[in-house]
């Protein structure tokens, strides 16, 4: 079921549509600002040198991609979806870094580095979108370097957003008649199958918890947790007026709370011991 799941999703993350939906959703003008703060707070954590290399796994268009390039490093960005790096060659173009970036198709589950090939690794929001979770993790963690840093993005599953929002929109879905998820509860978290014409697309809201124990056996400890975006109830609001008010409490969220218990976005670092 795994690896059919796994297909359907690569079908789906194929197509052109998604990239263009989430590029609306969640990589809009108006949330600039956030993530510029995001990966600034996360390129100082990481403290790279020109020669130092990062992967940034699941780059998609390459917009984190040229917010990582400000650290001066060398970085190779990798996604399965060769529409997604049509679009990133223009986007490391347009930001005058295509240069440091080696812009390469690859699936996260099987990696075409060697062992210990990169002192960084950097994945925002993508593990949340893969079946074979262990197997990721795993990648990610074998191609990174003794003493090197690893960078995780996903959802909190036990995020107030998860168990309040998520839930009420649901359950008003079930009342008017509309298509809910598949659910799924499994020991890394909350699955939900969202089935499309073109394929199918898993989300996971992740147990942060799993995600120190199975890196543990990797050899790679946890050192540093922050709260990313503390909702997104913008992608359940009609009015752009709304959506800003819910943009201004997510900064105000992630520049003066930054508690990540109860945040639907959790920045993670694991150290490689």
């Amino acid at each position: 079921m795994s690896n059919e799941k796994s297909l359907q999703s690569e079908k789906y993350l194929s197509q052109v549509d998604i990239h263009s939906q989430w590029q609306s959703d969640y990589l809009n003008p108006e949330l600039d600002r956030f993530y510029d703060l995001a990966f600034a707070d996360i390129v100082k954590v990481l403290n790279a040198r020109p020669q130092d290399k990062i992967l940034d796994a699941g780059c998609g268009y390459c917009y984190h991609t040229t917010r990582l390039a400000r650290s001066g490093a060398t970085i190779t960005a990798v996604d399965f979806s060769d529409a997604a790096l049509a679009a990133a060659q223009h986007t490391i173009a347009r930001a005058g870094v295509a240069d440091r970036v080696n812009l390469q198709q690859a699936d996260l589950t099987k990696l075409p580095f060697p062992d210990n090939s990169f002192d960084f690794v950097v994945s925002w929001g993508v593990l949340m979108h893969i079946p074979e979770l262990e197997a990721a993790l795993a990648e990610l963690s074998r191609v990174l370097k003794p003493a090197g840093v690893l960078v995780l993005c996903e959802n909190n599953v036990n995020s107030l957003d998860v168990t309040i929002r998520e839930r009420a929109v649901n359950v008003i879905k079930k009342l008017i008649g509309r298509t809910v998820p598949e659910m799924r509860k499994t020991k890394s978290g909350t699955e939900a199958w969202i089935k499309e014409e073109g394929g199918g697309l898993m989300v996971r809201k992740t147990r942060i918890s799993f995600l120190a124990e199975f890196l543990k056996t990797r050899g790679l400890i946890e050192f540093e947790r922050t709260a990313g975006q503390f909702t997104e109830l913008y992608t359940n609001l009609p009015s752009k007026t709304l959506k800003r008010l819910v943009y201004a409490l997510n900064m105000l969220y992630y520049t003066r709370v930054r508690l990540p218990s109860p945040a639907m976005g959790n920045i993670i670092y694991y150290r490689k011991i």
